[in-house]
């Protein structure tokens, strides 16, 4: 009988696999308000059905693919500090490798960027098979606020301005990249944009 289940709970996350990738697809091809459950489910190649028995609707699976990035950047995250790196270049890895993924998957945009409304630090597991919905988003920015404490408790970030107050400016130039006319890639534009808050939060 447990290996009787243990192929069943195998043959559920394949299934949501399928429809996650699928939904990946067709939300890089028609973007996220254009594909429908429908869509991603014909993509999928099964009943429409189906998609109810693992997400309740669209929203909750963006979520879930958002949840998904999150935990890409608290792995790398972990590995920049096993290597004992600088928070300043472990904070400036952080939002490049952000933007890159973000960039990479402009559907999640929105959520992401409405994930600022909740700076409070969520622990992300290394490995996370569901994903958790909150109202205004997964809580990105909790990451880079716990490395800007951490930088102004080890002295190398100045301490005359909040964490919080920081944060919310790394949070304000991802919405300027993504609202920017200027001739460059979102990944462009934050990374000539990011320099200049590095070295006005660096003490040295």
């Amino acid at each position: 009988m447990a290996e009787a289940m243990g192929r069943r709970e195998q043959k559920k996350l394949l299934a949501r696999s399928r429809i996650m990738e699928a939904a990946i697809e067709q939300f890089t091809r028609c973007g996220f308000q254009a594909a429908s459950v429908a869509d991603i489910m014909k993509s999928a190649d099964m009943g429409l059905g189906t998609f109810y028995n693992y997400f309740a609707s669209k929203e909750e699976l963006l979520h879930c693919l958002l949840d998904g990035l999150a935990v890409q950047l608290q792995q790398h995250l972990q590995e920049l500090q096993e290597q004992q790196k600088g928070h300043g270049e472990i904070l400036r890895e952080m939002v490049l490798l952000t933007a890159r993924l973000v960039g990479q998957n402009r559907y999640v945009l929105p959520l992401f960027l409405s994930a600022g409304d909740k700076s409070g630090s969520r622990e992300l597991p290394v490995e996370q098979s569901e994903c958790v919905v909150e109202p205004h988003g997964p809580a990105f920015m909790g990451m880079f606020l716990q490395l800007v404490q951490d930088g102004q408790q080890s002295g190398e970030f100045r301490q005359d301005v909040s964490a919080e107050i920081i944060t919310e400016m790394f949070h304000s130039l991802f919405q300027a990249a993504a609202f920017s006319r200027l001739p460059l890639s979102f990944e462009e534009n934050i990374n000539m944009k990011l320099k200049l808050i590095i070295d006005g939060i660096c003490t040295k």
